[in-house]
């Protein structure tokens, strides 16, 4: 294909987005309606599955529902050629809650001041839409870039993907493809966009230590033992006072081709995005002092453990005097390449044992490794290419994401590389109330897969 007749197409499918994103404003919004909260595991999951299988079969699409005992899986086929791409996403949505701290309701999508609100807007229905208007702005075009487009859009990722990994397994000679695009990438304060080039893992325990039989008198508390007080010494022993993971063995295991490409990222990473956060935080300053470079890195390219919820006793209105039964903590610690979950697992067991905790009940609610592409693959490449284009700056690649996400199954079991994009931005307020995206944002992330799919088709 000529450069003149990719400029054709590069014209026709920005110019598409320009003028139709307030369609796909409108089909977002009835995405949003869809209560899909994974956490509830309600027929809203099925429904909302059904609906993007949908709006694919009204484009030409082939789309099928599949799965592996879990929520659906959306599988979506379109387009045909030598080379294929997969775009990743998932169609369920975090829990509202807390209801009362929202302006709008979180169901109902609501424009105003060039914000769009809804659960999910940003996190990650808009995303959805946002790469099937990039797909509808290539319709006419996808056979003459010789591109086969796949969609593989699931409904539990907020709960960890439990069934991710059989769903991929099973329908592996489908899943595979010469590059994929995940579900997310996100805007900087500087306008740049950032792009992750990999998940952390995860490994999400239960702690539960247990003391009497059942709630007693505080009356009798000078004799019998409270769980709650071997609970604070178990939580003491796994970090020191500066944050550091005490665990035996917690930071081995890093691979050391991952350490050296993500130094060169971190090298010409950007720490101001850091510092502002810490400003918008009201932090003085982060764990240990970190700055600079040394945050980066520690954000990056460790793995972390983190207490995500703690509960025992009495804690609702007014007071109640008693001893409890029960303590229990939810720790989420995010693995990075390399590390097996299993092991850490292990260690973390052990090292309970060793401190007096042989009776501490370990319920793991989710587990799966890390995952993550190197930035000189071609489809990285065109997506730098088309960021570039479309926002103006240079996007900046990150190693990893901070956060977690079952990427693994794609970039390990599958062995297809990985970009991100999206349609979010610093403020989004991803997995809280008054999540949201700025409609600019929308029009641009758009553009950002149409020409990511068009540099592919052509790299």
């Amino acid at each position: 294909m000529g450069m003149e007749r990719v400029s054709f197409i590069k014209s026709r499918s920005l110019k598409f987005a320009e003028e139709n994103y307030e369609e796909y404003l409108r089909v977002l919004g009835e995405l949003v309606s869809y209560k899909s909260v994974s956490a509830w595991g309600t027929d809203d999951l099925r429904a909302c599955a059904e609906y993007v299988a949908d709006l694919l079969r009204e484009r030409g699409f082939s789309a099928s529902l599949r799965s592996a005992g879990g929520a659906p899986v959306v599988f979506a086929e379109g387009g045909s050629g030598s080379k294929t791409v997969l775009l990743y996403n998932h169609y369920d949505v975090q829990p509202p809650d807390p209801l009362e701290l929202w302006e709008t309701d979180p169901f109902k999508l609501a424009v105003r001041d060039g914000l769009a609100y809804g659960r999910g807007v940003a996190d990650n229905k808009g995303n959805i839409v946002a790469r099937i208007a990039a797909l509808d702005s290539l319709a006419d075009y996808l056979e003459e870039l010789d591109l086969r487009v796949k969609l593989l859009i699931e409904g539990e990722e907020e709960v960890g993907s439990p069934t991710l990994y059989s769903v991929v397994r099973e329908n592996l000679d489908w899943v595979r493809a010469d590059g994929g695009i995940w579900e997310t990438a996100y805007m900087r304060r500087g306008g740049s966009l950032g792009i992750p080039l990999g998940f952390k893992g995860m490994l999400y325990v239960e702690i539960l230590l247990r003391g009497p039989s059942r709630d007693v008198h505080s009356g009798s508390a000078p004799l019998v033992p409270n769980p709650v007080w071997r609970m604070a010494r178990l939580l003491a022993s796994l970090k020191t006072e500066d944050g550091v993971v005490r665990v035996p063995g917690f930071y081995d295991d890093v691979e050391e081709e991952f350490l050296r490409g993500a130094e060169e990222l971190i090298g010409r990473m950007s720490y101001e995005e850091l510092e502002e956060l810490k400003r918008e935080l009201g932090l003085r300053e982060f764990v240990r002092g970190l700055s600079g470079e040394e945050a980066l890195r520690e954000l990056y390219t460790k793995p972390s453990l983190n207490v995500s919820g703690l509960y025992a006793g009495y804690t609702g209105r007014g007071s109640k005097t008693i001893v409890p039964s029960m303590a229990g903590v939810k720790i989420d610690i995010r693995p990075v390449p390399g590390q097996r979950p299993e092991r850490i697992l292990e260690r973390l067991r052990e090292y309970l044992d060793s401190l007096g905790f042989p009776d501490a009940e370990v319920v793991v609610r989710s587990m799966y490794p890390s995952g993550y592409t190197r930035p000189g693959e071609p489809i990285v490449r065109a997506s730098v290419e088309a960021a570039r284009e479309v926002y103006g700056v240079e996007p900046e690649l990150a190693p990893l994401s901070g956060g977690s996400g079952p990427i693994y199954a794609f970039t390990n079991v599958a062995r297809i590389p990985m970009t991100g994009a999206g349609v979010g931005y610093y403020g989004s307020r991803v997995h809280a109330p008054n999540e949201n995206i700025r409609v600019k944002d929308f029009v641009l992330g758009i553009k950002h897969v149409a020409l990511t799919l068009l540099n592919f088709s052509r790299a």
